[in-house]
This record gives structure tokens, C-alpha cells and sequence, in this order.
């Protein structure tokens, strides 16, 4: 199984004599505080989310775990906790990153599902990127393929777009916000986010992040 083997290379990575040091891990946290959380332009909250994650790296491999309220009305659970571990790099203009994420929720399965995914990005200038990605559920049989471009007027303020398709009967979805950077550590972002089945939603989070070593 590909989550099997990038375990496996994460850890041949940490632990393998001459391959890596302990100068090598790096250590990353934050949170985020949103208005509504919303997953492929559907609602998971009825109020706000807090949103907690922590990740560590190791010359390209990575392990995270992320976690955020729900709603058991719409979710039938109270929380989610995901975690994903994958290999990210660079080639010039171009960058990749392919992993695998697994969902718990508190009901009605501890395990829900997992998804194999893959995310390419293009810098067609300093400022301006686009990027491609898919994730798949081998289980659920479905493609989720998601088309994305950003734009930096300069080192304070962004803007963003993303399309989204799921295969196999899913939905279109599609979002559009600006993020305005405090400082290297929090920004805030408000977007608005839709899909063909259901009203849309502006959401307004609050983003931090910070290096524990």
C-alpha cells in the first residue's frame, strides 16, 4: 500500500545512519479559527471551527495530524481528526507533493476513509502560480480533481480561486477569497465558497503557523 511504503521511507529517512540528522526535522505547528468550516463547498459546522494541526519533515518526507470540531447533526460526529503523510519537493518552476490522508470521526465509523492524492503546481511568475491535484478514494471509487490559481500583489495581500469536480455522481464546487498577511506567522482570509447543490457561504478564518524547531 502506498500509505505502507512512504511510512516506511519516512522512517528509513529518520533512522538509516549517513541519510539524515537530527538538523534535517523540521517541526510545524498552528491552528486555525473559522467562521464555518467547509469541505468541497458543504458546511460541517453550523458556527464557527477551531483547527489545530502539527507537522514534522524530514528532506522531503512529512508526517501531520489535523483536527477540527464538527457538527453530529451534519457529520454524525462532533470532531474529525485526519492524518497524512507524503513526499513533497521541487523542480524549478515546478513543485509536487503526493501522500495519503485517513479520516476518524467520533460516529458512525472510528475509520471512515482515505484518499491517495497527488497535487502539481506550476510558478508562471514570482507572483502568480497554478496548480492540479486529485485525490482518490479507492474504496468510495471516486476522483476528486481540483484546479487552483493564486496571485500575490505583494508580500501582504492574495488572492485565489479554486474549481473542483468528484467523479462518480459527486458535485462541482468552487471558492474565491483574498488572504491579507500580518505577519510570517498569522493572516487572515475571506472567501467564498459553493457548489451546484447547495447555497454558498463566506467564510472568514483567522491562520497561524509557527516552527517548533
Amino acid at each position: 500500500m502506498r500509505k505502507l511504503l512512504a511510512a516506511s521511507a519516512l522512517a528509513a529517512c529518520l533512522t538509516a545512519p549517513g541519510l539524515a540528522s537530527a538538523q534535517d526535522l523540521s517541526i510545524s505547528a498552528g491552528f486555525s479559527l473559522v467562521s464555518r468550516y467547509v469541505s468541497n463547498g458543504f458546511e460541517q459546522t453550523t458556527g464557527g471551527a477551531f483547527q489545530p494541526w502539527i507537522e514534522a519533515e524530514m528532506r522531503g518526507f512529512y508526517l501531520g495530524l489535523w483536527l477540527s470540531n464538527t457538527d453530529d447533526v451534519i457529520t454524525g460526529s462532533d470532531y474529525e481528526v485526519d492524518v497524512y503523510l507524503g513526499y513533497r519537493g521541487e523542480v524549478g518552476k515546478f513543485s509536487y507533493d503526493i501522500g495519503y490522508a485517513r479520516y476518524y470521526y467520533k460516529n458512525p465509523h472510528v475509520d471512515c476513509c482515505g484518499e491517495v492524492y497527488l497535487s502539481l503546481g506550476y510558478a508562471v511568475t514570482d507572483a502568480f502560480n497554478v496548480g492540479l491535484a486529485f485525490a482518490h478514494d479507492p474504496v468510495a471509487d471516486y476522483v476528486d480533481t481540483t484546479l487552483s490559481m493564486d496571485y500575490a500583489f505583494n508580500d501582504k495581500f492574495g488572492v485565489a480561486a479554486e474549481y473542483g469536480s468528484v467523479s462518480n455522481g459527486g458535485v462541482e464546487y468552487w471558492k474565491v477569497g483574498g488572504t491579507y498577511t500580518i505577519n510570517d506567522k498569522v493572516s487572515i482570509t475571506g472567501a467564498w465558497h459553493d457548489n451546484d447543490l447547495v447555497d454558498g457561504i463566506f467564510v472568514v478564518s483567522l491562520d497561524t503557523s509557527f516552527s517548533l524547531r
